[in-house]
């Protein structure tokens, strides 16, 4: 009884900012009369109806169920989008699932989430309560949340797997966390990074080379021809995104004109400064890293939570160095942030605190709509002649 009232007490932060997100969210409803106006009153960028990125699914389902392709036919999608997700999401129709089952989908995929973030975090400070109730309460977890996104289910599986695994014989972890990748990345490609998490030495290498080409091989054969429309129909947007677009946009805007319409006119080339900035960090970290432990607790390997932030990070860095990625997709930033909340529960230093305030910000990253609104109004204008007043 009082080990069970010890583990809720390290959670209470998680519980008490989706309570505290239900509470506003009841009261947004009765102000504003619906869920996507509350949502709004929360500055989360909702669409009518709710849970559009489950709807994404559920109406491609039923696009399937009328003999044709939601890969090619929009007319099923409320807003007229094509189907943009591996092909294995649409077998949940063999469980029932069809448009009128998407919310009933939208809060499954909710609690798992909850039941993710749960798992994850522990706090036994002050300190640490307040970094897991701010990080939980971030817009990236509830723009998720609101759109239903089926990266709450990658994330999800992440989490729980991984710590099932540290769970298993040591021998048989590496073999079990190849198999977890191979899973996450049928679902949805971009999780082939966190074979990430079995890079320690050499031979960690190779194996970790080894689970992502087994990761593609499995993508191909389950997705096979599907594959360049799964890339071509995901939306690349600029707006209440993350990445290495609205990072220069953001920088450029207010220094250099002349880079922001290189930027703006080459977006795709963006990627390029992103991985020279990338590559300068790590040799940076490699050749300061004996420093840098007085400033940020290392990743143990040997930890469900560190290779839980290892391969959240690895996830963050791809989708940044890919260009843009919607703001959900910071979630996984919330493995580092859980690792540097352990370090707060050894109440031995303060080392972690301001590492954890900036992955806390960055997750409630301001919307960079504003500043790329802007800069995209005074290209065009210049474009044609005139200036931006």
């Amino acid at each position: 009884m009082h080990k069970s009232l010890s583990i809720l007490r390290t959670r209470l932060p998680v519980l008490a900012a989706f309570a505290a997100v239900a509470i506003a969210l009841l009261v947004g409803i009765h102000l504003r009369g619906s869920l996507s106006g509350a949502w709004q009153m929360l500055h989360i960028p909702a669409l009518s109806p709710s849970f559009a990125d489950t709807r994404t699914i559920t109406h491609s389902i039923d696009c399937l169920l009328k003999g044709q392709d939601p890969y090619t036919v929009r007319s099923f999608d409320p807003w007229h989008r094509l189907y943009n997700y591996p092909p294995v999401w649409l077998d949940l129709r063999y469980l029932g699932v069809t448009s009128r089952t998407t919310n009933l989908l939208g809060i499954a995929l909710a609690m798992m989430t909850v039941s993710a973030l749960l798992l994850l975090f522990r706090a036994r400070t002050w300190m640490g309560a307040l970094v897991v109730f701010f990080a939980t309460t971030s817009a990236a977890v509830l723009f998720a949340v609101e759109r239903g996104n089926n990266d709450q289910v990658i994330f999800f599986l992440l989490v729980v797997g991984l710590f099932l695994i540290d769970r298993t014989k040591i021998n048989l972890r590496p073999a079990l966390k190849s198999a977890l990748v191979v899973i996450l990345t049928i679902l949805k490609i971009f999780p082939v990074v966190a074979a990430a998490v079995l890079v320690r030495n050499r031979k960690g290498t190779l194996v970790a080379l080894l689970a992502a080409a087994l990761s593609i091989v499995a993508l191909v054969i389950t997705c096979g021809r599907r594959i360049p429309q799964v890339l071509g129909n995901t939306p690349q947007d600029v707006f209440v995104s993350f990445g290495a677009l609205p990072f220069f946009v953001g920088i450029f805007t207010h220094t250099s004109h002349p880079l922001l319409e290189m930027v703006l006119h080459h977006p795709r080339a963006i990627s390029l400064g992103a991985l020279i900035l990338a590559v300068l960090s790590v040799i940076a970290g490699l050749y300061f890293r004996e420093q840098l432990d007085y400033f940020l607790p290392p990743l143990d390997f040997d930890d469900s939570r560190g290779c839980i932030a290892v391969a959240g990070l690895a996830v963050f860095c791809i989708s940044f160095l890919r260009g843009s990625a919607f703001d959900y997709r910071l979630i996984f930033l919330l493995g580092a942030v859980a690792c540097l909340v352990e370090d707060l529960n050894k109440r031995t230093s303060l080392r972690a605190l301001p590492a954890a305030i900036l992955f806390v910000l960055l997750l409630w990253k301001p919307a960079t709509q504003a500043d790329l609104s802007k800069a995209t109004e005074e290209s065009a204008l210049r474009r044609m002649g005139f200036a931006a007043k």
